[in-house]
């Protein structure tokens, strides 16, 4: 029997090059992939043809935890295979480091994917996306936690190393402005977590863009409130300077100072949303970047990402009081920088179709990274 005759049978094959082969072919493709479309790749690539030999390439990766079998629907149709787990990228990343996942689209969109069925932080995806093919830790500390704690820490890292004072205030705050609120305004003892957590539920959408009927169905789970407090927030949007309060939180107030006491209380938490949601990407951004140096995997297209993705942090900062109010030239800034990445990688493949003129960006570009950044 010849070689050829041989490798058709299934003799002489490479079992981890036909399985690095298998995994490839399947992370290259953007959905699942049927059988036969695989039994055609190997064809093509080791002259490999035996049915049955490829059968049990796949079901011994399928058993091993490195793919997916999706059944076929209707009966004569043929099995279809992928890669949609994080535990199959582990699997993957472990044993075939050489297929250099972080740079592949569909194990990234495997991530985000995940993030978006259980996060706490509204991340921008394309951000990620990027941050996912340039940094080789950030990737893998994706696959190794789970996104909830992940963003748990996220949120700790942030109130431990960031501002740690003003959390302290507002904690503080929060806590005297519901000793009041019980004391003077509830008919209803809502517990003191629940108060809390409802003030925390504002975000600067409800804030900027909610209507006079979304912002007092909010304050309606605090029963007994002043209107003075949703009239307050509907007219100004927390957007001018609330009365000064003393820098000394005092022991209680009175029900005179409860109105100023909690739309100050309500400013600050706006301010510290506003600015833990713009921070949250730096920490990030910084954070992997000094362990893909430490590990020795950091690149330049890393470094330079890093470095003036932060520079453009700069003109947030130029905006008047209160930040969360307006943006402007530092997304654009932004959106260059990561169309210069889009274009280079060629992925996301839905936006690199899409990107020419590196020097600029157009109007239906900045709608589809937009898009991309919100919907994914």
């Amino acid at each position: 029997m010849n070689n050829n005759m041989a490798r058709r049978l299934g003799g002489h094959l490479n079992i981890g090059e036909v399985k690095f082969s298998i995994l490839e072919f399947i992370l290259e493709n953007k959905e699942h992939v049927e059988e036969p479309a695989i039994r055609k790749y190997l064809l093509k690539k080791y002259d490999v043809s035996d049915q049955s030999n490829i059968n049990r390439h796949l079901h011994n990766l399928q058993e091993q935890g490195y793919i997916e079998l999706i059944p076929p629907q209707k009966n004569g149709r043929s099995n279809q295979w992928n890669i949609k787990k994080l535990k199959s990228l582990k699997r993957i990343r472990e044993n075939f480091p050489e297929l250099r996942l972080h740079k592949n689209e569909k194990a990234i969109n495997t991530i985000i994917l995940e993030f978006k069925r259980d996060y706490t932080y509204r991340f921008n995806w394309l951000k990620i996306y990027i941050q996912l093919l340039l940094s080789v830790s950030f990737f893998d500390t994706c696959i190794e936690i789970d996104t909830k704690t992940l963003c748990q820490r996220i949120e700790k890292s942030y109130t431990s190393l960031k501002y740690p004072f003003t959390y302290k205030r507002i904690n503080d705050l929060l806590k005297i402005c519901y000793h009041a609120y019980a004391k003077y305004y509830s008919d209803f003892k809502v517990p003191e977590d629940m108060f809390t957590a409802i003030m925390k539920k504002f975000s600067v959408e409800l804030i900027r863009f909610g209507t006079k009927k979304n912002i007092i169905e909010h304050l309606d789970n605090l029963p007994g409130l002043p209107e003075e407090i949703a009239l307050r927030i509907i007219k100004t949007r927390l957007s001018e300077t609330i009365e000064k309060i003393p820098k000394k939180i005092p022991d209680e107030i009175n029900d005179k100072d409860f109105v100023q006491y909690m739309l100050h209380t309500l400013q600050l938490i706006m301010e510290q949303r506003w600015d833990y949601d713009l921070s949250i990407p730096y920490l990030l951004l910084e954070h992997f970047l000094i362990q893909d140096i430490l590990i020795g995997v950091d690149s330049d297209d890393e470094h330079d990402f890093v470095k003036k993705t932060i520079e453009n942090l700069e003109l947030f900062q130029r905006w008047p009081e209160p930040p969360y109010m307006g943006l402007g030239e530092a997304e654009l800034a932004d959106l260059k920088l990561i169309k210069k990445i889009i274009i280079k990688y060629k992925q996301p493949a839905q936006l690199s179709d899409l990107m020419t003129n590196i020097e600029e960006v157009s109007i239906d570009e900045q709608r589809a990274m937009a898009k991309f950044s919100s919907e994914f």
